[in-house]
């Protein structure tokens, strides 16, 4: 076998699904939580980052949720989502729903985080038309949910737990607080390339 051969064969092996993670890969502490501690790190790095984030004991309560979040932000009672089933048959109340992609005109928008991070509050969000990759970018306040069990300890898990489910989606947006930037007088503008304002809604079950 050629070097070239074993090469490649060793990358194959690396890429299996069931691979997992490598006895010899370091692993920062920060990523290696687990159990309350993971999910307390969770809510402190998403509110380090510049976002809010709220508990709710079931999805069930996510209208409610969110009709509250609105009034606290003098939003309008109105939000788009994609067609994620997560979202489908919840009692909106008085807010108005719309369903497909983002909008330039949206001001606020929802999506289903796939997974988050704890160690740095990060969202990861999969593309495809249960949640467009529009809702992330064009709302001017996003909120996101996310599932207490799948909040994992860092990228490591992430990408395992990624490959586990079977994923296959055209792009991953990993979404770590608002969007901002730095590059006019060198001050954090928020919203400068996206959402002004980042809340994630932590579903316990």
């Amino acid at each position: 076998m050629s070097a070239r051969d074993r090469m490649l064969a060793r990358i194959r092996k690396a890429a299996k699904p069931d691979a997992g993670i490598l006895p010899s890969m370091a692993v920062p502490a920060m990523a290696a939580t687990s159990g309350l501690v993971r999910i307390s790190q969770f809510v402190s790095k998403v509110e380090a980052s510049a976002a809010t984030i709220s508990r709710i004991a079931s999805i069930a309560d996510l209208p409610k949720a969110l009709a509250h979040e609105l009034r606290s932000r003098n939003l309008p009672a109105s939000v788009r989502h994609g067609s994620d089933p997560l979202f489908q048959n919840l009692r909106w109340g008085t807010i108005e729903t719309s369903v497909g992609m983002g909008r330039m005109e949206e001001p606020v928008t929802l999506s289903r985080a796939e997974m988050g991070m704890a160690e740095t509050g990060t969202l990861v969000l999969t593309s495809g038309p249960d949640n467009p990759v529009t809702l992330a970018f064009l709302g001017e306040t996003h909120f996101m949910v996310v599932r207490e069990a799948d909040v994992m300890g860092g990228f490591e898990d992430m990408w395992v737990e990624f490959r586990r489910r079977g994923l296959d989606p055209r792009t991953v947006n990993l979404i770590t607080g608002p969007s901002r930037s730095a590059d006019i007088g060198q001050k954090i503008q928020l919203g400068a390339h996206g959402p002004i304002a980042v809340h994630v809604f932590l579903v316990d079950r």
